[in-house]
């Protein structure tokens, strides 16, 4: 059976929800993998430029994963992206998880089955730019600070 997806999109920011339940032991193994991704300058995570956010919390007594991600486009290019750039990241965090394949998210078609067996819906998905990519967001942040830049050198 495909993967599919539950995921809603609101303008062209989209959602993805997952729990994925940890192999037994894992936890303190992923903290230090998650720890050195947040703190890493060049954190692969930074490397996919439609995410709005990402976050990972370690939960229900050590025992679950929750991915939760605001992304630009759809589910399924999003995944890819992780599959073909940031390729051992995922599997570095996912490992740790129950069912992981095998062949990690380079093998695309099981990773995607796999998120699509633990993505769970969204009851409530609010995106306060809806129309406005990272990539837009970032521009106006750049074209914002030039223009303060100016305004401080006008005096």
């Amino acid at each position: 059976m495909p993967a599919t997806t539950i995921s809603k999109t609101i303008g062209q920011v989209t959602e993805l929800t997952v729990i994925a339940p940890l192999k037994p032991g894992a936890a303190a193994s992923l903290r230090q993998v998650l720890n050195a991704l947040q703190i890493s300058a060049d954190s692969p995570i930074k490397k996919i430029s439609t995410i709005h956010f990402a976050r990972w919390v370690i939960f229900d007594n050590d025992q679950r994963l929750l991915f939760t991600s605001n992304f630009d486009g759809s589910w399924e290019s999003y995944l890819r992206d992780f599959s073909q750039t940031t390729p051992e990241g995922m599997d570095h965090i996912f490992g740790h998880c129950d069912g992981y394949p095998a062949g990690g998210c380079r093998d695309f078609e099981a990773f995607k089955a796999y998120v699509s067996k633990f993505q769970i819906p969204t009851d409530l998905f609010y995106a306060a730019y809806p129309d406005s990519s990272v990539k837009a967001v970032l521009e106006a942040l750049r074209v914002k600070a030039l223009t303060d830049d100016f305004l401080r050198q006008l005096g």
